[in-house]
């Protein structure tokens, strides 16, 4: 019996070559003074070159009890120096006089309607409305831990965030809660590249973005003026 053998030679495929181009987003203006950190970005989902503003207040909601027989409002609610984040309860006692308890069970005392409660840890009035309050009605003030956290600068917030004090580096989703971003805390910036809330104009952008040595330049056209006289 004969055997045939299987002839093996070099392998008959060509290498495979790959090219790839990075094209620049022209968000950066000048790449030698740049400076990042890592952040903690609270909520959204934002592009990169997003202004960011840092929260330096823990934010509050106020939620009022299902069923309550009053429609009076609790505002406005700020936060002290000893405040606890979590839950505070108001629960009324009376049609005037709601007691305060903090996230701890523990009872801070007695707010009356229409007079502001005031507390290390927190501060707030109730403000009766059209029915009155009776009792068993309530509301829950939420105080939440995000101080510190980063998220899109508005002008008129009043959480801290309402200061440009960053700028986002990548694409990031924090629609499921916070999560680790990267953000530019100082370098020069494409103006026109930039990303902002509505609630700024440009020019006023660039002015309060200056003091946290973020610069945002304006592109200059290489055309000649239209009104060029030279031969």
């Amino acid at each position: 019996m004969s055997l045939i053998p299987t002839e093996i030679r070099d392998n008959p495929q060509r290498p495979g070559v790959q090219a790839q181009v990075y094209i620049p987003d022209q968000l950066i203006a000048d790449a030698r003074n740049l400076v990042t950190q890592p952040i903690l970005l609270a909520a959204g989902v934002l592009k990169r070159g997003t202004i960011l503003g840092q929260q330096t207040v823990s934010p509050v909601q106020v939620i009022a009890k299902p069923g309550n027989t009053g429609n009076g409002t609790v505002a406005p609610v700020t936060v002290g120096s000893a405040v606890e984040t979590g839950g505070y309860a108001l629960l009324a006692t009376s049609a005037t006089v709601f007691s305060v308890t903090n996230p701890e069970g523990v009872v801070l005392g007695d707010a009356t309607v229409g007079t502001a409660f005031a507390h290390a840890e927190i501060n707030l009035t109730i403000a009766a409305g059209a029915t009155a309050f009776a009792v068993g009605d309530g509301f829950t003030v939420n105080v939440f831990d995000v101080v510190g956290t980063y998220v899109e600068c508005v002008r008129t917030a009043s959480d801290g965030s309402q200061v440009p004090v960053a700028i986002l580096v990548d694409d990031a989703d924090a629609t499921d809660g916070p999560v680790t971003a990267g953000a530019y805390v100082a370098g020069e910036f494409n103006a026109a590249q930039l990303i902002y809330s509505p609630t700024w104009s440009l020019p006023a952008l660039v002015s309060a973005m200056r003091p946290y040595s973020l610069f945002a330049k304006t592109s200059l056209s290489a055309a000649s003026p239209s009104n060029n006289s030279a031969p």
